[in-house]
């Protein structure tokens, strides 16, 4: 294992962590030496991380710049990754997977603004007694504190606190999912379109509804996606029910005819067509194989951001 030369001598792994399968939190409680998150408290799987920094500072290896109190820090998580905190740093930091990520985001309309905010490096200063800082605050100390108690449902609560963290960071973060200044025409129309099908992937839209609803041709909303995405309209909506599916089979309890009914298909028999047609295996089999591989260290789960 290569570490980056700036932590050398500072190989002091945090292990006063709460933690559960999916979500992992600490606290910085203004220790004399510096505090090292790393490979010890990093998840399988893609995974992020947050971090409410109220005193002192800290460097993630490979950024040039550091994180200095008071702040918000989100940053896309890796096994490499490693976030060094100074002597008297003061904060929480969480760890996340990608399935605990997908159902913080859930099925709210502002779901793909949150996924394109999720996937960029955010920092937010903040500001002293502000009530943001507040909020936060609460936010990070309920995760702790329902990781560490592990009562009924506590997962539920993890989430909406997670939930309150993403969408203060939407709320300051530049606009993603508008695309830059100036897009043209069909690069604003493509992003109503994916945001329409987020909506909607659920109910079974057709092409032409999706057409109707943003006042083009079916002719010429099929011109834009291809231009701009390289795909069909049919292609991207296809692509975002086999992400959706593939995640609730491997994260869910659901049975094949519960997902299939919640994903808008008429029958069981119709979702496991579907899911042959672009997986090359029914979704009983892939759920098999898939926890199977998660035991081996081998699977490959499904990334809820993988989309348009």
């Amino acid at each position: 294992m290569v570490i980056n030369s700036q932590f050398a001598g500072f190989l002091v792994p945090d292990l006063r962590f709460h933690d559960s399968a999916t979500v992992r939190a600490g606290a910085l409680t203004g220790d004399l030496r510096s505090r090292i998150v790393g490979l010890a408290e990093s998840l399988r799987g893609p995974s992020w991380c947050a971090v409410l920094l109220e005193e002192g500072g800290a460097v993630l290896a490979g950024e040039d710049g550091r994180i200095e109190a008071p702040i918000l820090a989100w940053r896309p998580w890796s096994d490499d990754s490693r976030l060094r905190f100074d002597p008297g740093a003061v904060g929480t930091y969480v760890l996340l997977s990608a399935s605990a990520l997908g159902n913080t985001i859930g099925h709210l309309p502002e779901a793909r603004d949150l996924r394109d905010v999720a996937d960029h490096k955010l920092t937010l200063p903040l500001n002293s007694g502000s009530e943001r800082r507040a909020a936060l605050r609460t936010a990070f100390a309920g995760i702790r504190r329902e990781l560490e108690e592990d009562a009924v449902a506590a997962h539920v609560v993890v989430e909406a606190y997670l939930r309150v963290v993403l969408i203060e960071l939407l709320r300051a973060a530049p606009s993603y999912s508008e695309g830059p200044k100036g897009a043209s025409p069909s690069h604003r129309t493509f992003t109503r379109f994916s945001t329409l099908v987020e909506r909607h992937f659920r109910d079974r839209w057709t092409v032409s509804l999706y057409a109707e609803t943003l006042g083009v041709t079916r002719d010429r909303l099929g011109d834009i996606c291809r231009r701009v995405r390289g795909l069909g309209p049919k292609d991207i909506i296809d692509r975002r029910v086999m992400i959706e599916s593939r995640l609730l089979l491997e994260t869910s309890g659901q049975a094949v005819n519960e997902i299939a009914t919640s994903l808008g298909f008429a029958s069981a028999a119709q979702f496991s067509r579907f899911f042959v047609r672009h997986a090359a295996q029914p979704p009983g089999a892939y759920r098999v194989a898939f926890l199977k591989g998660l035991e081996e260290g081998v699977s490959d789960p499904a990334r809820p951001f993988d989309w348009p």
